[in-house]
């Protein structure tokens, strides 16, 4: 086998918004791995969590959003070759618990997690692991574009949640990366109608630029209690976009609270509520409407087999663009100048360069 690389500058957390490149092991791939040459990894909000928490219980590598070049296969692997360009799946599935035995290996009980505490990710320029978790990316994808793979998969299976097809009308609370990213897949599956909403002007005049029919900046509640603010604006918005009843679908992808109570107040009896973006552990949500309208509500988090692949060959056959999403570049040297970036929310994506 050839001599495995000698560098590996890793982005790693060593105290509260405070981080170091350090170097760190290559470790050479086994019967069943491939060694990956990282290229470009995008910052996740997950991530900043790392970065802005002061009890992540070691020096971590941070990173999960990663794609690459194989520059070396193991023995028994026949279906990768080096210099193929790959994104790398960043769950470690333990594959045999009654999760992952029915097919949700996203919420394994033994689940490992690049750059989730306490397993080291991908913000390396080296990085090891089992050639199942590479997916194989045509060379008409960017390196920037490989670089937000991972989250346009997570979009991917948030559609499979809501079963998104061309006849339905959608809202999507929050504007930022998931929220956009949805919208791309919304799309390119053909929905009918795509609302958005944010807080901040600049996000919905992104979002509407991006193919949103309409994004609205939702009013500050300053003379009601929640519920009936959110009843509210919610008739104001479905009879503005002329839908009858209400949504098919709502997306909660900003984790706020009044949100949470417009998604469920927007909907048409018999719709369905997907919560994505993460709140308060505990929020308060109007039960009553769910069942008097016989709502289904539904959780969706990371990614299950395939959606990888699906969103793949949505990049490779211009049915989504993440270009226009990619709105900085970083060195990876200058890790802590893009973290700093990621945290002032003026960007909608960072992806850093894990080589420069």
């Amino acid at each position: 086998m050839a001599e495995l690389p000698t560098s590996n500058r890793a982005v790693v957390w060593v105290g509260q918004r405070k981080l170091e490149v350090q170097q760190r092991p290559v470790h050479p791939p086994g019967d069943n791995d491939v060694l990956v040459e990282i290229i470009a990894t995008g910052i996740c909000g997950s991530d900043c969590h790392n970065w802005e928490s002061d009890s992540v219980s070691r020096q971590l590598v941070l990173g999960h959003e990663s794609s690459g070049i194989i520059k070396q296969v193991g023995k028994n692997v026949k279906d990768r070759a080096v210099g193929q360009h790959v994104a790398v799946e960043p769950g470690f599935a333990c594959m045999e618990c009654e999760f992952c035995v029915r097919g949700n290996p996203n919420i394994c009980a033994n689940l490992k997690y690049c750059g989730l505490d306490p397993t080291d990710g991908t913000l390396c320029q080296y990085f090891t692991c089992r050639s199942s978790m590479t997916v194989p990316i045509p060379d008409n994808v960017s390196w920037e574009e490989a670089g937000s793979i991972q989250p346009l998969a997570i979009a991917v299976q948030l559609a499979r949640r809501a079963g998104l097809n061309t006849h339905q009308s959608l809202a999507i609370l929050g504007c930022g990366p998931l929220g956009l990213l949805t919208l791309a897949v919304a799309k390119a599956y053909g929905v009918k109608k795509i609302v958005m909403f944010d807080i901040e002007e600049s996000r919905t005049q992104f979002a509407k630029a991006y193919g949103a029919h309409s994004a609205l900046v939702m009013p500050k509640n300053t003379d009601k209690d929640s519920l009936a603010f959110a009843t509210d604006f919610a008739k104001e918005v479905i009879s503005a976009n002329d839908l009858g009843s209400g949504f098919d679908v709502t997306v909660e992808a900003s984790g706020a609270e009044i949100c949470a109570q417009m998604a469920v107040c927007m909907l048409k009896p018999g719709g369905t509520y997907i919560q994505a973006g993460l709140g308060k552990p505990l929020t308060p949500v109007p039960l009553f409407m769910v069942t008097a309208k016989e709502l289904t509500i539904k959780g969706t988090v990371r990614y299950t087999p395939g959606c990888f692949q699906e969103a793949i060959s949505l990049l490779s056959r211009n049915l989504v663009d993440l270009k226009p999403l990619v709105t900085s570049t970083y060195p990876l040297t200058k890790a802590n100048e893009a973290f700093e970036a990621q945290h002032a929310r003026k960007d909608i994506k960072i992806v850093i360069m894990n080589q420069e």
